[in-house]
């Protein structure tokens, strides 16, 4: 669980909320066994003789007696020419208890009192027991006694005892209720006992509601913050890390993995504190009527923690596989809304079909892994929790019908109340076991991606000046990390400032690898590369890469503006810069036409835009840039020709002063270059004009006649 616990330095931050939320939780399991404890004197003034008033006397006189007593009516017995009434019967003796030391005997009757009241003499269990609960701590009472079958009476004097801590409780509950004279004044208890039993229902729900309300807010926040910690490392991940990787599986550890994430931080804030409160509290109940029984239930612990934890290892396997397919699944959807008019036309609709089942399958399968995992961890748990309760229930069954261990039918309903009451949030506890080790899985994912080496950056990197002078590859090597051989191998090449450099080449050779050492979108495996003789690796990127233009072949437009999308990069540009650099390259030619000119939206990836106005406001960001060195790979290859040479007009003015390298397949553009540059697997064979390379470049004859659609007499 290493993962999710260190998820949670992500809630320290909202610690208020969740220190109130934890408050909640501790007066929700206290009201929770005041509820609980509304239950014993509920069935006491419901269905008991002797009510709640007589209940608390005879818990107060147990105690200070030191024995276990029961009212009873002696059959056919008689004192002083009366039938006794009902008397108290002592059951048991506590051992050096008051009643031991005065030398009274098991299964003897108390029938009255000698203390200068005739009437005391003989007296009803119920009258005995009010005058002992009231009588002084430590006051020293006279019995008198009467052993069963006989009819002479004895006296022995006794010195009571203090009562103990729940039978005063008890008392002073009783005493806030007038002794009822009849059955109408005991309903009306009854009556204020549920109304208790209600208010503190209503207090218990209010506080669940503020306790989830503040839980699931900080963990959200918490969150939000995870999100864009890992959106600043995804944006410093070496471009290589999506070579090789893709980005749909970052995608879905960012939605998936962080929502299942935060599924299991609010049941640690929510179930796993508010369930063991109340288990506690039905818990402290339990001991107070039988801590026997209680400790006996809890033999199904041990058994129970086993299988749970069994549970919760094949569910975080489970888990994982299932956001590693859900990952999957979302590649698949991606490539074919992307690629749908590919798809449509090719008529690969079936096919695509099938391919997302198959996914579908795989991910079904995790799932309802985890449903039968689910599914089962809880009736496991419950049915051991049940059969140590039904063994527990048994025993307290045998001592109420022998009246052993003070315990009655009243305490056996309400034992069997607590048992349920604690057995419960032991049940739901055990699904919040499998819960963590779902979201340990999707921590794991997470923290996977946070933990991945970002882009090379020097501490306190000092700031590159702009570029002046040259460029030089210097014996640079490059392999991506999942080749088995290098893609660029002992390249070396110098490039003076302000020249126009072509790279040429098959596809394939290592010309887009190359120019991408420049930004240091890659950085070489081997070699340096260096602006102006400064190795760039030593350098700030930021100040690196902002003095480049970049225009790819795959143009990336933004779901915004063709204003915004032509200033990307720039905080405040000038909207009269941006105006000029849309028309240098042409972008005013169809923004003119358009109801909002530059304000209109562009749609997500510029779908509403063709290839080659996309291509334009890429160039127009290139332009607005007003960068030192300019970089285009294949630029061109989505514009028509009468716009390619209009382009050119204006790029001849532009990139006057800059170095430029440009990754070309039309021949216009191969022309104009300064330098040419012949790559095949990785190596340059050959640098030179245009027409030096046509009489010795055997490679560059064959592109001329085949790739860029120029001939050898051009």
């Amino acid at each position: 669980m290493k993962n999710f616990r260190r998820s949670l330095r992500y809630l320290w931050p909202y610690r208020v909320r969740l220190s109130v939320a934890v408050a909640c939780v501790m007066l929700i399991a206290v009201l929770w066994g005041g509820g609980l404890a509304v239950i014993l004197p509920g069935t006491k003034v419901l269905i008991s003789e002797e009510g709640l008033h007589g209940w608390a006397y005879n818990s107060i006189t147990q105690d200070r007696l030191g024995a276990q007593i029961v009212r009873i009516a002696p059959p056919a017995a008689r004192v002083d020419g009366q039938v006794l009434p009902q008397v108290v019967e002592v059951v048991r003796l506590t051992p050096d208890g008051p009643a031991e030391a005065a030398g009274i005997d098991p299964d003897t009757y108390i029938i009255g009192l000698y203390d200068g009241d005739p009437g005391h003499t003989v007296m009803t269990a119920g009258e005995l027991t009010r005058q002992l609960a009231q009588a002084e701590p430590s006051q020293t009472v006279r019995l008198r006694l009467l052993k069963p079958g006989q009819t002479r009476t004895e006296t022995l004097t006794v010195k009571l005892a203090n009562a103990k801590f729940p039978s005063r409780m008890l008392g002073k509950l009783a005493g806030l209720f007038a002794e009822p004279a009849d059955y109408a004044g005991r309903f009306t208890i009854l009556l204020w006992l549920l109304g208790f039993a209600v208010v503190i229902t209503v207090l218990r729900d209010m506080l669940r509601f503020v306790q989830e309300y503040l839980v699931a807010s900080a963990v959200w926040r918490g969150v939000v913050d995870l999100r864009c910690d890992n959106y600043n490392v995804v944006l410093r991940l070496p471009t290589t890390f999506f070579s090789e990787k893709g980005v749909t599986d970052s995608m879905s550890r960012f939605i998936a993995d962080t929502s299942e994430l935060a599924r299991g931080q609010v049941t640690l804030f929510g179930k796993t504190l508010v369930e063991p409160g109340k288990a506690l509290a039905a818990l402290a109940i339990a001991l107070t009527i039988s801590w026997r029984l209680t400790l006996l239930t809890m033999v199904a612990g041990p058994p129970a923690f086993l299988i749970i934890r069994k549970f919760g290892k094949n569910m975080r396997q489970a888990s994982r596989r299932a956001l590693e397919s859900w990952s999957k699944m979302l590649a698949v959807l991606e490539e074919t809304l992307t690629g749908i008019r590919v798809v449509k036309t090719y008529t690969m609709e079936a096919a695509e079909r099938r391919r997302f089942l198959q996914v579908n399958r795989r991910l079904l399968k995790q799932q309802r892994r985890m449903a039968r995992i689910d599914a089962a961890t809880a009736p496991a748990v419950e049915a051991l929790g049940v059969t140590a309760a039904m063994g527990a229930i048994a025993i307290a069954g045998y001592w109420v019908l022998n009246r052993q261990h003070n315990m009655d039918s009243h305490a056996f309903i309400t034992m069997m109340g607590c048992l349920a009451a604690m057995f419960d949030p032991v049940r739901k506890l055990a699904k919040v076991a499998t819960r963590f080790q779902r979201a340990e899985a999707a921590a794991e994912r997470i923290f996977e991606l946070q933990d991945e080496p970002q882009e090379k950056r020097v501490p306190k990197a000092p700031t590159l000046a702009r570029h002046e002078r040259s460029i030089e590859f210097r014996n640079v090597h490059f392999r991506y990390p999942s080749a088995s051989e290098d893609a660029l191998k002992g390249i070396n090449l110098s490039i003076p400032a302000g020249q126009t450099i072509a790279i040429v080449g098959p596809n394939g050779c290592g010309k887009t690898t190359l120019v991408s050492l420049l930004p240091r979108l890659f950085d070489p495996t081997y070699g340096e590369v260096l602006i102006d003789g400064r190795d760039v690796s030593q350098y700030s990127l930021r100040s690196l890469r902002r003095q480049i233009g970049l225009v790819t072949q795959e143009t990336v437009l933004f779901h915004a503006t063709i204003g915004e999308n032509v200033s990307y990069g720039l905080r405040r540009p000038a909207a009269e810069a941006v105006l000029e650099a849309g028309r240098k390259a042409f972008v005013d030619e169809f923004v003119d036409q358009l109801p909002d000119g530059y304000e209109t939206m562009v749609g997500e990836h510029g779908a509403t835009l063709s290839g080659g106005q996309r291509q334009r406001i890429a160039i127009a960001r290139a332009i607005l840039r007003d960068p030192a060195i300019l970089i285009f790979d294949e630029a061109m290859s989505q514009i028509d020709t009468h716009s390619e040479r209009r382009i050119h007009q204006a790029m001849r003015e532009f990139i006057k002063g800059r170095t430029t390298v440009m990754i070309a397949h039309r021949f216009i553009m191969v022309l104009e270059a300064d330098i040419i540059v012949v790559m095949d697997d990785g190596r340059i064979l050959d640098i030179g004009k245009h027409d030096e390379l046509l009489g010795r470049c055997e490679l560059y004859r064959h592109l001329c006649n085949t790739q860029f659609g120029g001939t050898l007499d051009q």
